[in-house]
């Protein structure tokens, strides 16, 4: 038998468990895994960065086949730590890697211990991370044979056929249930939340879907940071706004400034205007199309609308299903921008059978 590895690294588990070399889960060099781990690094990799700048990490991708340009999903999201992990740095590690919503797991080596979370488990504040902890492999379990085989079965058990060909994922089939993704569980929270606006007598379909995609729209540019760490949208921002004259007061969060019916119609034109109308399309370019939409629009959405919303986003609202709304674990910035185009899918679909009207994606 070969000695135990002394010290997890990236290489030396992939030459342990028959995974990919480790340059290609680092730099996959199909098109479309390469895609993954590019987005995985912006997203990821610089939420973390803010975190903990003096830590060390590597992330990249584990894919069936990390040479083929198709965008099929990865099997997961691997970081490798160059030295003890805090629980701190892997809660928020687990949390991002929930909202990617593009991997059933997350994989951690530390020098010690590899470890295999499921991102189809929704994150709470008040959970130990350990709660989302799949699996685990020590340094001291990579001993194989003389002929190659691994010796301990917490090892074998991640071994690259039974990752490719699904067996973890099936031994384990109720950690990775697809409806816990932070994608799946957003727009159940959404359908919800609309229900909930409806029954509060706002019962234009559209205005209603228009409203709940713009709140995500200026969520995301609370969310998105550029290299530096700064938001679109943030306190500065905010405090400029007021100053200007946008804003009747400096706001820190969406929540707050939604319980202003006033300020949050002043916020919602200046976006329209800063980005030339694109950004809330039915309201026009022009001062005159802008006027007349807000007016109708707001003849049928009433401040006790807002107020609802600005509870949803701060997580206070009971939904009927009995499921938490997990919007401040939301990071909007990591959630898979075609995501949006599902919630236009999910609720005109709704609507169409509803009506008999034939809805194409």
């Amino acid at each position: 038998m070969t000695p135990a590895v002394e010290q997890l690294t990236l290489r030396a588990v992939t030459q342990a468990l028959g995974w990919p070399d480790a340059s290609e889960i680092l730099a996959p060099t199909g098109a479309g895994p390469a895609t993954f781990a590019d987005l995985a690094r912006s997203k990821i990799g610089r939420a973390l960065e803010r975190l903990e700048p003096d830590h060390n990490w590597r992330i990249g991708i584990l894919s069936a086949n990390s040479t083929e340009d198709a965008t099929e999903a990865p099997l997961g999201l691997v970081v490798e730590f160059e030295g003890k992990a805090s629980d701190a740095l892997l809660r928020e590690l687990h949390r991002l890697a929930w909202n990617f919503s593009h991997s059933p797991v997350l994989i951690t080596i530390e020098p010690h211990l590899l470890r295999v979370w499921s991102c189809c488990e929704a994150p709470a504040q008040d959970h130990s991370v350990d709660r989302y902890l799949v699996h685990q492999v020590r340094a001291a379990d990579l001993i194989t044979s003389p002929k190659g085989e691994l010796q301990v079965r917490a090892a074998r058990t991640l071994h690259w056929l039974n990752l490719v060909s699904g067996h973890f994922f099936t031994a384990h089939a109720q950690r990775f249930n697809r409806d816990g993704r932070a994608d799946q569980m957003l727009l159940r929270n959404l359908s919800e939340m609309r229900e909930q606006l409806m029954e509060g007598g706002l019962r234009d379909d559209d205005v209603c879907h228009d409203l709940l995609a713009r709140v995500i729209f200026v969520q995301f540019l609370f969310d998105r940071r550029d290299t530096v760490g700064a938001a679109a949208l943030d306190d500065i921002k905010l405090i400029e706004l007021q100053a200007d004259g946008v804003l009747s007061h400096a706001y820190s969060s969406l929540p707050d400034i939604l319980d202003s019916y006033e300020d949050t119609y002043r916020l919602f034109d200046w976006l329209n205007v800063r980005f030339n109308g694109d950004l809330f399309p039915s309201k026009g370019s022009t001062s005159e199309e802008r006027a007349s939409g807000w007016r109708a629009e707001r003849a049928l959405v009433e401040p006790s609308h807002l107020r609802l919303l600005a509870d949803f986003l701060r997580g206070d609202v009971d939904l009927e299903s009995g499921q938490v709304c997990l919007w401040p674990l939301y990071s909007f910035d990591v959630i898979p921008l075609e995501f949006i185009s599902s919630i236009y899918e999910t609720f005109v679909t709704e609507r169409a059978s509803e009506e008999g009207i034939f809805y194409t994606p």
